[in-house]
């Protein structure tokens, strides 16, 4: 069983190394439009949220 662990460990860190070695395809300007009307949204959320209390 510890085996399993130690080897599942080293893999998901080799897999760690590689993503962040690599680069994203596409540009790394791009604006993502849906995660800042979903952050938007959130937080107008949770300010009426605090507001009612």
């Amino acid at each position: 069983m510890s085996t399993f662990l130690i080897a599942l460990a080293v893999l998901v860190a080799f897999a760690t190394v590689i993503a962040r070695g690599t680069a994203r395809a596409g540009s790394s300007n791009v604006i993502d439009r849906d995660a800042e009307r979903l952050h938007s949204e959130l937080t107008a959320m949770l300010g009426r949220n605090t507001h009612h209390r």
